[in-house]
């Protein structure tokens, strides 16, 4: 998905994930000259995927964001595609592993133990702060699935949901 926002600016709004990693993007908006007070509003509206993320995620991708070039803010698909993909690799290992993250990996690396997988608990920390409370609920209703292709199959339903 290109995200193509014409304005910069960004307004008060309660500091959800979305809210954190909008004002990322709107400041790299902003840098490129694009003026328009409703930048913030604008992004999150246009993004409802970002209720998926953990505040603590978008703070980690937040500084990349910013930085985002004028080609990726201006509508060339593939480098927005591909300069967010960096952020989001630069950012994962600095998110903030959150508690609900921490009580999630203990099952959720046994599991993917279970089915001939290694997924230290660490690396799971890391990777799965990513996700909000709500999507990790779900996923960790997959751990109790009786075989490997189910669980694997209701974690790619949770995945594809989002």
């Amino acid at each position: 998905m290109v995200w193509v926002i014409l304005a910069g600016g960004c307004g008060p709004e309660e500091e959800s994930a979305a809210a954190i990693w909008c004002d990322g993007v709107c400041t790299a908006v902003a840098r490129c000259g694009f003026q328009d007070a409703g930048c913030r509003t604008a992004c999150v509206t246009q993004n409802p995927d970002l209720d998926s993320e953990s505040v603590s995620a978008a703070a980690a991708e937040k500084p990349c964001l910013t930085q985002l070039s004028c080609q990726a803010i201006g509508g060339d698909e593939a480098a927005w595609d591909r300069e967010r993909q960096a952020c989001w690799d630069q950012a994962v290992m600095s998110i903030a592993v959150t508690d609900r993250a921490r009580q999630f990996c203990s099952g959720q690396s046994l599991a993917w133990f279970e089915c001939g997988y290694a997924l230290s608990l660490d690396d799971c920390e890391h990777i799965y702060s990513r996700w909000s409370d709500a999507i990790l609920d779900r996923l960790a209703q997959c751990q109790a699935k009786e075989s490997c292709d189910k669980f694997q199959s209701c974690q790619e339903n949770v995945f594809d949901s989002i």
